[in-house]
């Protein structure tokens, strides 16, 4: 999946000690996702990496019905940027579709993640694999001033989400944040 950082935005990372690696994938982590917002002109661009185990319960190739089942609606959720983003009405924001990908929609096996790159709590069965799930969102604002802050919708949709780490990106600055249950609005720089 490509990432969505315009050229003044990776140009800005790099000059505040960023590098070309700032906004690269985080180690696989239960519990844990990512989630990258870029806000240039009227666009806002957000990228999401969620574990697949947070998502839908597992991380395996989806064989029986009651998986194909739930990896089926976690994307139909997914694509719905209303019902993991809430913008301020007052920026006038469309949403394009959510595009999603993940190792669970592939035929086979799950490709997965090197188990070189992961957090170390868990053991998984020889063979099986780690699974995200990778969702980008495209808002086109009329008034993206109006974009102070966002909240964060995922948590009372995904109990298993104990934080999400926010990178953004505007032109007047960048800035991280965690976010957890309870604690679920981005404040925009």
């Amino acid at each position: 999946m490509k990432r969505l950082v315009p050229v003044f935005t990776a140009f800005s990372l790099g000059m505040l000690g960023g590098g070309p690696d700032a906004l690269a994938a985080e180690p696989h982590v239960h519990g844990a996702g990512t989630l990258q917002l870029v806000l240039e002109g009227g666009s806002l661009n957000a990228e999401l990496r969620l574990p697949a185990m947070d998502v839908v319960g597992f991380e395996h190739a989806p064989r029986e019905a009651k998986h194909k089942e739930a990896v089926k609606k976690a994307v139909a959720m997914l694509k719905d940027s209303r019902k993991v983003l809430a913008l301020p009405d007052a920026a006038q924001c469309t949403a394009a579709p959510g595009t999603v990908d993940s190792e669970l929609l592939k035929d086979g096996p799950a490709a997965g993640h090197d188990h070189d790159k992961h957090d170390a709590d868990h053991d998984h069965a020889d063979g099986e694999a780690h699974a995200d799930f990778e969702v980008v969102y495209r808002f086109d604002c009329r008034r993206p001033e109006a974009l102070k802050q966002i909240k964060v919708l995922l948590f009372q949709r995904l109990p298993r989400l104990e934080r999400l780490d926010v990178e953004m990106v505007t032109s007047t600055g960048q800035r991280s944040q965690r976010l957890i249950p309870g604690q679920d609005t981005i404040t925009l720089p």
